[in-house]
């Protein structure tokens, strides 16, 4: 039997739960480590130019699908736009670049990565929207030859979680 006095408490409790049922509950943090992620694309139009130092400045760019082994990352079967600058020295061993790739996610949510290095390096999770608001993590990558000079391979490793 359940008193006067309880029955406010009792009230309380189920309007508490009922909200949180409808309203939904905090998002759990997630994560993820990929070890054998493959972005595969085709490669955009480039500008290269001479530099008054003698090095050369190279843009491009690449629209990738995203492949990893695990089905539940959420960028996997996703595809992004990347795009590259680097400065070559005039011996045009090595060099500098510096990439930004962006994507949308089945949700609508946009997701990037940025990236350090020429050829191989490493990468950061970048800003995004929703899920990806604030999201953290990063890994390696390196480019991989492709026979067609038209694709872009990139294959690498690493880490997201989202907060």
């Amino acid at each position: 039997m359940i008193t006067n006095t309880a029955k406010p408490v009792v009230l309380g409790s189920a309007v508490v739960i009922l909200s949180a049922l409808m309203w939904g509950t905090p998002c759990l943090a997630q994560s993820w480590s990929i070890k054998s992620g493959r972005n595969i694309g085709t490669v955009v139009p480039s500008e290269t130019r001479k530099l008054p130092d003698g090095s050369t400045y190279v843009s491009g760019g690449s629209k990738q699908y995203v492949e990893t082994e695990d089905p539940t990352y959420p960028v996997t079967g996703q595809s992004m736009e990347c795009r590259w600058v680097c400065k070559v020295p005039l011996s045009g061993s090595g060099g500098n670049c510096i990439s930004l790739c962006v994507g949308v996610d089945k949700d609508g949510d946009m997701f990037s990565f940025r990236a350090t290095g020429f050829g191989t390096g490493s990468y950061e999770v970048g800003p995004g929207t929703g899920k990806y608001s604030r999201a953290s993590g990063g890994g390696t990558f390196e480019a991989v030859p492709a026979d067609d000079p038209v694709l872009a391979v990139t294959r690498w490793k690493g880490t997201l979680q989202i907060k």
